[in-house]
């Protein structure tokens, strides 16, 4: 991350990572997008992006920065609200979904999120 993608204590810290793999997300709206679908770690192995399945069948994951992000109380799991809106969320530029982004992607990403 750059020193423009705000304070690492913005982001839930490493002992949520298990409630991050099974929460459902929100958007800054609070509209429900699904399930996470994969945590992404920095060097540290502190979470800072997740990707959310969205589309037809949730056919599409879109990967959102946990920066400003927190975790609350869900029905079933946690909720992990994004302070993104959908169609920023819906419109985020397309990486290969392994289990790390590379330095190119997670320029584009932060470059689209404003990051």
């Amino acid at each position: 991350m750059d020193e423009n993608s705000g304070d690492p204590r913005d982001v839930p810290d490493l002992i949520e990572l298990h409630a991050l793999q099974d929460a459902t997300a929100w958007d800054a709206a609070d509209r429900r997008l699904g399930k996470v679908g994969q945590v992404y770690v920095d060097g540290a192995g502190h979470p800072q992006w997740v990707s959310i399945p969205l589309g037809l069948f949730g056919t599409r994951e879109h990967v959102v920065p946990l920066h400003g992000a927190r975790l609350g109380e869900g029905e079933y799991a946690q909720d992990l609200h994004v302070s993104f809106a959908f169609d920023d969320i819906k419109h985020a530029p397309d990486v290969d979904h392994r289990t790390q982004l590379s330095p190119e992607d997670e320029a584009r990403l932060l470059e689209h999120y404003g990051l």
